[in-house]
């Protein structure tokens, strides 16, 4: 059976996340996790509209960016 691809998170968080200067990489093999990167701290996220929360904090702590403002 196919896995289900998360285009809403692609587009609402990975496509923004791109052009502020952070790497997102999918994990090998897998569509659906991908590895978030800058300054060399790295996350590794699921994609889905549940690891959005986790992420913005992540983000807001590690890095002082506001996920909302984008």
């Amino acid at each position: 059976m196919a896995k289900h691809y998360n285009r809403k998170f692609v587009q609402d968080i990975i496509l923004p996340l791109r052009k502020n200067g952070f790497i997102c990489d999918n994990l090998r093999g897998n569509k659906n996790k991908y590895i978030i990167k800058k300054d060399g701290i790295e996350t590794i996220v699921h994609s889905g509209m549940s690891c959005y929360h986790p992420l913005r904090r992540w983000l807001k702590t590690n890095h002082n960016f506001n996920l909302a403002n984008v």
